[in-house]
């Protein structure tokens, strides 16, 4: 059984080039694991209401040296970015969701994990 696991998560032993998506990107828990994941060689898509403080932390991830070498989904060249801002409210209705989800995507072509952070204050009608 162990071994199963293990063949089922070697893919996700080295994160270069991996595109995830973190919502509730814009402060806390969300940050650090958009730093984190950065550093070990991830594209980031990185999801929240606040679009000023995403802008803010996709510079520094794009700033970041890069963790490694290149992959076929992470060339060499920094032509394009590590990190990308995309404003979504989870609260939204379901096109603006889709349409953020749809931005997200366009950015690098797929997205390999999704990190649902996003928290919801006070009463939420479904």
């Amino acid at each position: 059984m162990a071994s199963q696991v293990s063949n089922q998560l070697e893919p996700w032993s080295n994160l270069d080039g991996k595109v995830v998506m973190v919502t509730g990107a814009s402060s806390g828990i969300g940050v650090e694991f958009c730093l984190d994941l950065a550093k070990a060689g991830c594209r980031i898509i990185a999801a929240a209401r606040r679009i000023d403080r995403l802008a803010s932390l996709c510079d520094r991830i794009n700033r970041l040296p890069d963790s490694g070498g290149s992959s076929p989904t992470r060339p060499a060249a920094a032509a394009t970015p590590r990190a990308v801002a995309v404003e979504l409210d989870i609260c939204a209705d379901g096109p603006a969701v889709e349409a953020a989800v749809q931005k997200a995507w366009d950015a690098f072509g797929t997205i390999d994990a999704l990190i649902n952070n996003a928290g919801v204050r006070g009463n939420m009608v479904s």
